[in-house]
């Protein structure tokens, strides 16, 4: 009986090897290399979800996967994420020494020089490589390119009989008369804080012009100065003495500023062309906006205050540096040109043809103007600048506005902040 037991066994084991090599064996194909990648997209995260999906569809080598963050948490995590290892291949970040400089001196971004010519990225605006260019070695792949001036409501300015102002006392004397409108006259709000370093480029740019600035960035010409000083005086001191913001503005997010003048109740508002998105979807803004450049300062010439929002950055600790690149390439190549403009109503930092594209008229003018004006443009002062000038303009505006420091004081921290920035190294010199 156990022999007969034993002759089935074997019998059944001969059986079951034949019907196996009689199965044809299924070769899997090689798995997607996936990588991390952090945008700040956040308000049209449809539409970038709908981005990555077509280049994920496109091809069997790379699965992208997106995280959607606002520009405050950003820069709230991205330093820990990189430097514990769990943040992403690839990432959208400010460009400036202040911000992706500060990475790359940490040694956690992937220098890109050599990509550039393998990749044959040369349609990219070249002027755009000195803002993230740091050591000799360039970081980002610039994107989303902006200017700074100011939004108005064409139905008030039309109902109203507003018109838009020649001079920086014109701006001004505005206020009065809005505010008997009963309305905000300028949806300015400062509780993040960074929404000052703006208005600082904006009336900077105005009062020194855009050949001074470019010395006073570059450790040159000292900010120390009476004109600085003015610069302060007109923005942060006069304009809320003349009633030309709103009540506790300082504390008011910029967000909260924001729906304001999209629903009606500012008549304008004194920021960039990164809100042409918010302010021509009918989801959001209901009424119809214009734009204008800050007027002249004591008659000197208008210098628009403009460059790069934020760019395409790599971390060095990536382990598929060859499809981060696959992706970027897909990212910045000619075909999505289109896709940046009509899908994002960002400016990308190339050359768009946009002949043939039903597109709002704010987003037609911010192309124009960077098509035409871009290399000529003055400076958002706090993309060029290092972390510690920012940190003087984070601290030191705020303070004037609760009345802790004065417009002088200020322009004496943020001299001392330059030396020592000077003594660090980090000061990128932009007359080179």
């Amino acid at each position: 009986m156990k022999r007969f037991l034993w002759l089935l066994t074997v019998l059944g084991m001969t059986a079951a090897l034949l019907l196996a090599a009689c199965v044809p064996v299924v070769e899997e194909g090689p798995e997607k290399v996936e990588i991390l990648f952090w945008d700040q997209f956040p308000d049209v995260s449809d539409q970038m979800d709908a981005l990555v999906a077509r280049f994920n569809d496109s091809q069997d080598r790379v699965e992208v996967v997106r995280e959607s963050y606002t520009t405050a948490a950003m820069r709230d995590v991205i330093r820990t994420a990189l430097s514990s290892g769990t943040g992403p291949d690839l990432f959208y970040y400010d460009l400036g020494p202040g911000f992706a400089g500060v990475l790359a001196q940490a040694g956690l971004l992937m220098p890109l020089d050599e990509a550039y010519t393998e990749q044959g990225w040369d349609h990219i605006y070249p002027w755009t490589l000195a803002r993230s260019t740091f050591d000799g070695h360039v970081y980002g792949i610039a994107n989303e390119l902006e200017f700074i001036g100011v939004f108005y409501n064409m139905r008030l300015f039309e109902e109203h009989g507003w018109s838009i102002p020649n001079s920086w006392e014109e701006l001004v004397a505005m206020c009065a008369p809005i505010q008997e409108a009963g309305l905000i006259p300028l949806a300015f709000t400062n509780g993040s804080s960074w929404p000052s370093y703006h208005m600082f480029s904006i009336v900077m740019n105005n009062k020194v012009g855009r050949d001074r600035l470019t010395r006073m960035i570059s450790g040159i010409d000292s900010w120390d100065h009476p004109d600085t000083v003015d610069a302060i005086q007109k923005f942060f001191v006069d304009m809320p003495a003349a009633g030309c913001f709103m009540d506790d503005f300082n504390a008011v997010s910029y967000d909260d500023g924001l729906a304001l003048f999209q629903t009606g109740k500012a008549a304008m508002l004194p920021s960039g062309t990164w809100l042409v998105e918010a302010l021509t979807n009918p989801d959001y803004t209901t009424e119809p906006i214009g734009f204008f450049f800050l007027p002249s300062i004591d008659g000197n010439p208008v210098v628009v205050p403009g460059g790069i929002g934020s760019g395409w950055v790599v971390s060095s600790a990536t382990e598929h540096p060859d499809a981060v690149l696959e992706f970027l390439d897909y990212l910045i190549g000619d075909e999505m040109g289109t896709s940046w403009v009509t899908e994002i109503n960002a400016v990308p930092a190339y050359p768009v043809d946009t002949a043939n594209l039903d597109l709002p008229a704010l987003l037609v003018l911010a192309l124009d103007i960077i098509g035409s004006q871009a290399e000529s443009m003055g400076y958002n002062i706090d993309v060029v600048v290092p972390a510690g000038f920012n940190q003087v303009q984070w601290d030191g505006f705020s303070a004037i506005f609760e009345g802790v420091k004065t417009p002088e004081e200020v322009a004496a921290e943020l001299q001392a902040a330059m030396d020592e920035a000077i003594a660090a190294g980090e000061v990128v010199n932009l007359t080179e």
